[in-house]
């Protein structure tokens, strides 16, 4: 705000409110406007943000140094405190101790040296902590301060003497030095002097000398010492009250002094030449031209100030730092402060008006209505107050450059400077129909959105309603108007909708068209390209079809409010009003990601913590922002009315450097710089993260996955935290990456690997173990199931053994016997006949006949009651059959036994001799073979019976156990392999001869099953047999 300005408000409460004041207050009051018109805008340029306990920040802040990874650390009177722009974290010593009250501290390539008030060194660095206590190469008592000479020598400023550290060893710098036993403050300066001060006098060590010079300059206590562009050495005294500067002339030195209203605690000189003064009780201090502080006629305007008045910590100051970035820091008995460099810079518009609506004038002037203020123009620095009175809902500015404001009191237009009313608002309850949109037609006409009523038309001074363009009540009335550089109107609404009119024809635009915004909050239509915004992003308009733009991913441009263009040589820039800030796009990288939408959108961001200004009770003003006349932008915030000039560009922040802090597993903290290895069963694991940025962590967005859990990444916005709980055995790899609030993304993501170990139950042995021993349960239920199967078997096969018995029995003593009782009645009747007789003749072939019945019967029962003949029988029943079944003598017949003959089952015996009698006599009879042979097959595990011939083979049609139809050899073959538990296969071919196998486990065919080492014996010595 201008001194002008400042002066005109002051003067201007002064006459509303003259006849309650009485001379002295009036009095009072110019000469404190006067002060604030006096005021340098140093400090006006700069954004101020502080950090107290409120903010879980320390307090009591003595000491400040940024260290080489970009933290900045702080020594408080509680301990040692690490800040990364966001966070506040005490330093934890790797045995658990405190270091308490912190009084020094330097940074350096090795690490972090710490001076302690109670006396002592601390050393921090990459393999650990040192601590140096003090002792006869160390002074005691407190530790004020450090400074390390371009030869790598640390010097210490000690109560109790000045000390150097050569990187191995402390001396103390004594009488042999020429220097006092105590010392406050020590500096080396760009040419290497060592500049050094007791408790009374002012000491330098010119380079390469042993020996300490007297400076002549008497001193107090000496606070801070510095050293100017000017290579001039400046010294505060802390009670004293005096500020000193020192030359070297011809080798000697001269000072001057400066009287100081209250101590200096803390000196330091900025880029610009500036001196900073940090004061025990006065605040901050700050002299654009430090040397006027020398001239007693100008010293009292050169110096302005920050005080808690303005928002400082505290009026107590100690330290002051300029990090890397050109931030300022101070520390104070509150907490700490940071000073910045605006981005954007405050209109002088009154604070305390909220919700401003913005219109540019054709003259370069700004017109403002609020929600609380009266309408207020701007213009070449001088505000006046117009007689619209509150609230003003909606501005634009028309073609002509006339300024309109629309609320609840009508219609205005700007005429010169002032405003005149057009038309009332269309409505009876006009305080609460809030104007949303103006737009103004080739015609003249002008176009008003009226909240939750719809679109209404002036017309030669009459209001036409206008149907809405569809029946959904979201969209009954637009939120946005523009017209387009072909004299279009366009209209935005809510629900992703737009509606063009262009003289009588109308056209709605939506999803259909590549619209894909939402809330249509935003319409850009003077530029190249037309730009339309929303909720949902931003989009371009081609003619015919919308097109997205793919912004970052993030919460950062969701709801944007205004779009403005800017030109440039090399296009149009646009810049965004959202949700989250100010943001600017350049126009090569927008060219860029229409060509490639794959393509990451660099970005510049403005004002983040500024937001938008909103009102509950009432609607927001759109748009938000406008372009004057001059070039210059204004934005509508929640910190009020700013501007930017597009024409000065701000060099771009460097890439963050992510960092991964730590990693907490089931509330432990664990390290995080190397691979771990993590408990079985880990619940809870908690990884901290974050970037360095001192000038805008706000601004910094992350995204993180977990390889090995994760399937895509997660962007966290702001958040420098990660949690993961149930997570299984196994490798994890955390990653996790950040770009700054420029989009610039980090160089180098940051990850960290662990391991979580399984539980006893997950480990290879373990599971090899058990699923051995289930494999194990498996076979021995499965060899059981089998015995009692193979039990079963052999009960049912003794029971029909039995069964047959039974019949033989029967046979024998009923049917055998009735039969013979028969015959020898017949033969009785025979004999009694004549031999000539023909009846005699027929009855005694009868009883020839029934002779061999009774010996076929009793061959029968004979066959029943047969038992287990010996092992060696079933082969040696085979070869009986050479004799006893009739076959050509050109028939070569074979029987051959494998492997050690066990004795069979009786069953089995039987009815493999059955089924291989009968394959025999097929191939006697049938095959027309010239060789038949028989092999009988015993292993461990199998026992194997199989008949081969060379004959004609048995057609493919009748190889299933149905066999040729009406003939039954082949189909009882089955049967009794069905029966004993076998398996039959009868393999042939056309010409080729034919094979007969019958196959079933040794359990079922031999009464004593060989022992198992035998069977995997045989098993592992004949692979043949496995089959």
């Amino acid at each position: 705000m201008t001194s002008l300005h400042r002066l005109w408000t002051a003067l201007h409460a002064l006459v509303a409110c003259g006849e309650r004041l009485r001379g002295r207050w009036l009095l009072l009051l110019l000469v404190a406007s006067g002060l604030a018109c006096a005021t340098p805008r140093g400090l006006e340029q700069l954004e101020h943000r502080r950090w107290t306990t409120s903010d879980d920040g320390p307090s009591q802040v003595g000491a400040l140094v940024q260290s080489r990874d970009g933290y900045l650390w702080m020594g408080t009177n509680d301990s040692l405190y690490r800040f990364d722009g966001f966070r506040f974290v005490r330093y934890q010593a790797p045995n658990g101790n405190r270091l308490r009250i912190v009084s020094a501290l330097l940074a350096g390539d090795d690490g972090l040296w710490v001076g302690l008030r109670a006396g002592g060194v601390q050393f921090i660095g990459s393999q650990g902590t040192t601590h140096y206590a003090p002792a006869t190469d160390l002074p005691g008592g407190v530790v004020y301060g450090f400074a390390r000479g371009q030869d790598g020598v640390l010097w210490a400023a000690a109560n109790d003497g000045l000390a150097r550290f050569d990187g191995t060893r402390w001396e103390t710098v004594g009488a042999d030095w020429r220097f006092p036993d105590n010392a406050r403050a020590v500096l080396v300066d760009r040419e290497g002097r060592v500049w050094a001060a007791s408790e009374d006098c002012l000491y330098y060590l010119p380079v390469g000398a042993h020996a300490f010079v007297d400076s002549g300059l008497a001193l107090g206590w000496v606070s801070q010492m510095t050293q100017a562009a000017d290579g001039s050495v400046w010294v505060a005294e802390r009670y004293g009250g005096a500020l000193h500067r020192l030359t070297l002339e011809d080798g000697r030195p001269v000072s001057q002094t400066a009287p100081m209203s209250l101590a200096a605690n803390g000196l330091l000189f900025d880029e610009q030449g500036g001196l900073w003064i940090g004061t025990l009780g006065n605040g901050l201090q700050h002299a654009a031209e430090p040397n006027q502080l020398f001239d007693p006629a100008r010293s009292g305007s050169a110096l302005e100030r920050f005080t808690t008045r303005d928002g400082l910590s505290s009026d107590y100051l100690w330290p002051l730092l300029q990090d890397r970035d050109g931030n300022l820091w101070v520390g104070s008995s509150a907490g700490l402060d940071r000073f910045r460099r605006r981005n954007v810079q405050p209109a002088p518009l009154p604070r305390e008006a909220l919700n401003f609506a913005l219109a540019p004038g054709a003259d370069g002037s700004l017109w403002a209505g609020s929600s609380n203020r009266p309408v207020l123009r701007l213009a070449q620095g001088r505000l006046s107050q117009l007689d619209l009175p509150p609230p003003v809902t909606s501005a634009m500015s028309d073609a002509e450059g006339n300024a309109w404001m629309g609320g609840p009191n009508g219609i205005w237009r700007s005429r010169g400077e002032r405003l005149e009313k057009v038309a009332a608002l269309p409505t009876r309850q006009a305080s609460d129909s809030s104007v949303r949109a103006m737009v103004r037609d080739d015609a003249g006409d002008l176009w008003v959105s009226l909240n939750r009523l719809g679109l209404f038309r002036l017309h030669d001074g009459a209001w036409q309603e206008q149907p809405a363009p569809t029946a959904l009540a979201s969209q009954k009335m637009p939120v946005s108007a523009a017209r387009g550089a072909d004299g279009s109107l366009w209209f935005g609404y809510r629900d992703n909708l737009i509606v063009t009119r262009h003289g009588a024809e109308e056209r709605q635009w939506g999803e259909k068209d590549g619209l894909q915004i939402g809330h249509v909050t935003a319409l850009q239509l003077q530029s190249r390209r037309p730009w339309v915004a929303g909720e949902r992003g931003l989009a371009w308009f081609d003619g015919t079809r919308f097109h997205s733009l793919r912004l970052p991913d993030g919460e950062l441009f969701g709801n944007i409010y205004a779009v403005l263009a800017v030109p440039t040589a090399a296009g149009e820039d646009l810049w965004l009003h959202a949700r989250g800030g100010i943001f600017r796009l350049a126009a090569e990288d927008i060219e860029t990601v229409i060509a490639d939408p794959e393509a990451r959108l660099r970005y510049r961001a403005y004002d983040l913590l500024g937001g938008l200004a909103n009102d509950p009770y009432q609607v927001l003003p759109l748009p938000t922002a406008v372009r004057s006349g001059d070039g210059r932008l204004w934005f509508s915030t929640s910190n009020g009315v700013v501007w930017i000039d597009p024409a000065q560009h701000d060099a771009e922040d460097a890439p963050p450097r992510v960092l991964i802090e730590s990693l907490d597993v089931d509330g432990v903290r664990l390290s995080g710089n190397r691979p771990l290895q993590l408990p079985a069963q880990s619940g809870r694991v908690m990884i901290d993260y974050t970037a360095l940025s001192l000038s805008m962590p706000e601004g910094l967005h992350f995204r993180y996955r977990l390889d090995g859990y994760d399937r895509d990444w997660h962007y966290a916005g702001s958040q420098r935290q990660a949690i993961y709980t149930g997570l299984r055995a196994g490798d994890y790899r955390f990653r996790v990456d950040a770009a700054n609030a420029d989009g610039v993304p980090a160089e180098q993501e940051a990850q960290l690997s662990f391991s979580i170990a399984p539980v006893f139950y997950q480990r290879p042995l373990f599971l090899i173990l058990f699923g051995a021993a289930l494999v194990g349960l498996f076979w021995a239920f499965y060899r059981s199931r089998l015995r009692r199967a193979a039990e079963t078997l052999r009960a049912r096969l003794e029971e029909r053994h039995a069964e047959r018995e039974r019949i033989a029995r029967e046979l024998h003593d009923t049917l055998l016997q009735g039969v013979q009782g028969l015959m020898l009645h017949f033969q009785a009747a025979a004999e009694s006949l004549d031999e000539d007789q023909p009846v005699r003749q027929r009855m005694e072939r009868a009883l020839d006949r029934a002779d061999q019945v009774l010996a076929e019967g009793r061959e029968r029962v004979r066959n029943l009651r047969r038992r287990s003949l010996a092992v060696a029988d079933l082969a040696t029943a085979f070869e009986a059959l050479d004799e006893e079944l009739e076959h050509d003598p050109a028939i070569v017949f074979a029987v051959k036994v494998r492997g050690r003959p066990h004795d069979l089952r009786p069953l089995v015996r039987d009815e493999a001799y059955r089924m291989g009698r009968e394959a025999i006599a097929n191939a006697f009879c049938h095959a027309d073979a010239s060789h038949v042979s028989v092999v009988i097959h015993y292993t461990p595990r199998r026992f194997m019976l199989s008949i081969a011939d060379d004959g004609r083979g048995i057609a493919a049609e009748y190889l299933g156990p149905t066999g040729r139809p009406d003939h039954w050899g082949l189909r009882g073959m089955h049967e009794r392999a069905q029966k004993i538990g076998a398996q039959l296969d009868i393999r042939s071919a056309e010409a080729q001869g034919s094979e007969v196998r019958l196959s079933l486990p040794a359990t079922l065919a031999y009464r004593r099953t060989p022992r198992r080492w035998r069977r995997w014996l045989h098993y592992l010595t004949h692979p043949r047999s496995r089959a």
